[in-house]
């Protein structure tokens, strides 16, 4: 069997440039209008003390000690993994799940 003729391949589908007017849909959401029209600044939204506490990172929340004390034993290799009660706590919390459904 002989090939006579081979065609070059070519993609599935083309690659779409981004629309330029995308830019200026964004600039207008940033302004607050949308297609000309103004959008309202009546509505305000005011969060509580716990929800602003809440949306604001604080060094509490990562404890670098334990951090930094994992990173050294992954480096040297001396950090076990009780599989067993990885697995244990996983169905234990598979089972609370479904006890919940």
């Amino acid at each position: 069997m002989a090939i006579d003729r081979t065609q070059g391949v070519s993609p599935l589908t083309s690659i779409q440039q981004r629309d330029p007017s995308e830019a200026s849909v964004q600039n207008a959401r940033k302004e607050g209008t949308v297609s000309g029209t103004t959008t309202s600044s009546a509505t305000a939204v005011t969060l509580s003390s716990a929800q602003t506490s809440l949306t604001q990172s604080s060094a509490q929340d990562i404890n670098t000690a334990r951090v930094d004390q994992l990173k050294q034993a992954i480096r040297d290799g001396k950090l076990t993994m009780d599989t067993g009660k990885i697995a244990d706590a996983l169905l234990q919390n598979t089972q609370d799940y479904l006890k919940g459904l």
